[in-house]
């Protein structure tokens, strides 16, 4: 399941890749509204990282060996997801690109939506009632506070933690990106259309 999600986004992203490259806001990129749009990418972006970094701690190493259902996974029952939706919030708006905002969005909504009911179909054959009382405890995507439980001490994956540090770079790059483009847009890479 897991290459399957890994393609279908790879293979999502070449239209945003395509957005990003030749598509503009018609806003200049020295407004304030710029500024704020690109701030509250960077919001996004350290939100969603720190959401991944938390669960990756808990689920790294134990995900088709163990039911997780403490710390972020006491809250919800997808937050990798949750974590990865908010870094796609956060590239759009750090790109200051609504149309580039909108499929990220869809493309990672649509192929999570697929991944989380096969997951959970397959979590249910594997835990049975055990999955079945935590799905009725703990809702999918929307976090439920009042359930947060974790232990004192939990068992790390280190090659989770390495994996998710070289993730961790990738996204710390984006900013860099987006203003690797601008340059590019100044110096000659034709922008096809501009939005409102």
């Amino acid at each position: 399941m897991r290459k399957l999600r890994v393609h279908a986004l790879r293979l999502g992203l070449i239209p945003a890749i395509f957005v990003a490259m030749f598509v503009r806001p018609r806003w200049s990129l020295e407004s304030d509204l710029s500024y704020y749009v690109e701030f509250l990418g960077y919001f996004f972006l350290l939100a969603g990282l720190t959401v991944r970094i938390w669960s990756i701690f808990y689920i790294g190493g134990r995900k088709t060996k163990t039911l997780v259902t403490e710390g972020p996974y006491s809250l919800c029952r997808n937050p990798l997801y949750v974590g990865t939706i908010f870094l796609a919030v956060g590239v759009g708006l750090c790109f200051e690109n609504i149309l580039m905002f909108l499929v990220l969005l869809a493309v990672i909504v649509l192929v999570h939506i697929f991944t989380v009911r096969a997951e959970e179909k397959h979590l249910e054959e594997v835990f049975g009632e055990e999955f079945r009382k935590y799905k009725r405890r703990v809702r999918r995507y929307w976090p439920g506070f009042h359930n947060y439980h974790t232990p004192d001490v939990i068992p790390v994956s280190v090659r989770a933690i390495q994996r998710i540090a070289v993730d961790t770079l990738m996204v710390l790059l984006i900013p860099e990106m987006e203003d690797m483009l601008e340059l590019a847009h100044l110096h000659g890479l034709p922008v096809l259309w501009y939005f409102p």
